[in-house]
């Protein structure tokens, strides 16, 4: 399926993943208790697939998207990728490593705006003295983690 938003219910988030695509790329990811999208099977959408994959114990997912972002916030959410799956590191350990250690705030900002976390996962990124926010709901953010760790 090329385009559309489609969902699935995640027992271990205990709530659905949304996903929206638009040409083949993923344009949105959320986790809504009650979804508005087309409810999908197994094999049907291959990104819910990778992501389901994933929240099995599978691989990061890596899929196609699109990002109408620019500037410091596309480069905030691209890099993401560069944490890898298991690690964390703090808003200011990552703006420093990614060059923009004067714009932590704006980095936060950044993550907490992702258009399409787990695709691009910003629950690495976490506050020194805990999990902080995330762009869905915080408890989702706290069971990546855990599936992670």
């Amino acid at each position: 399926m090329e385009s559309g938003v489609f969902h699935r219910y995640s027992d271990l988030l205990e709530r659905y993943i949304e996903v929206g695509l638009a040409s083949g790329n993923v344009v949105g990811v959320g986790y809504p208790e009650t979804p508005d999208g087309e409810e999908v099977e197994e094999g049907e959408v291959a990104v819910l697939d990778a992501v389901f994959d994933y929240l099995s114990g599978g691989p990061s997912v890596d899929a196609p998207y699109a990002l109408t972002v620019t500037g410091l916030r596309r480069r905030v959410l691209e890099r993401t990728r560069d944490v890898p799956h298991g690690s964390t590191l703090t808003y200011e350990e990552f703006a420093r490593s990614i060059g923009a250690e004067d714009e932590a705030g704006e980095v936060r900002d950044a993550l907490l705006d992702n258009p399409v976390p787990i695709v691009l996962p910003c629950h690495r990124v976490v506050a020194e003295d805990g999990v902080d926010g995330y762009a869905g709901p915080r408890e989702v953010k706290r069971r990546l983690l855990n599936l992670e760790g």
